[in-house]
């Protein structure tokens, strides 16, 4: 009887970890050339603040995004003799953690260098009327 109950279990499998430092120093280095045109120190020392929490927000959402489409939006939980369907645990960080990512690349849109404002996508100079 205990051979079966080993087959019955779920293999868990493991999360792949992409929220790297690797990871979030690669965006910033995208991130960062974009504002080297600002002079005053103090704005500069808030835009580099800002760079590293949109890379941090920008590669969470990445594992989120990607557990997401692995184990689907749902889940099902078990409380004693009830199942359960709920929204699984990442689409709940993929929506609050992109909301974020979106307002801190708006910010950041605004201390662009005259210079880089030119530069600015089509859909991010749409979005600003």
């Amino acid at each position: 009887m205990p051979e079966k109950e080993k087959g019955n279990e779920k293999k868990e499998t493991k999360r792949a970890n992409k929220l790297t430092n690797a990871r979030i120093k690669k965006e910033v280095e995208f991130l960062q050339p974009m504002f080297v045109g600002i002079d005053d120190k103090d704005k500069k020392s808030l835009v580099n603040s800002l760079v590293e929490e949109a890379a941090f927000l920008k590669v969470a959402c990445i594992q989120a995004k990607e557990e997401l489409k692995k184990e689907g939006l749902t889940t099902e939980t078990v409380n004693a003799s009830q199942k359960f369907v709920k929204a699984h645990p990442s689409a709940a960080i993929y929506e609050k953690y992109s909301r974020q990512y979106t307002a801190i690349i708006h910010t950041l849109i605004e201390y662009l260098p005259p210079k880089e404002k030119k530069n600015i996508s089509r859909l991010a100079a749409m979005r600003e009327g």
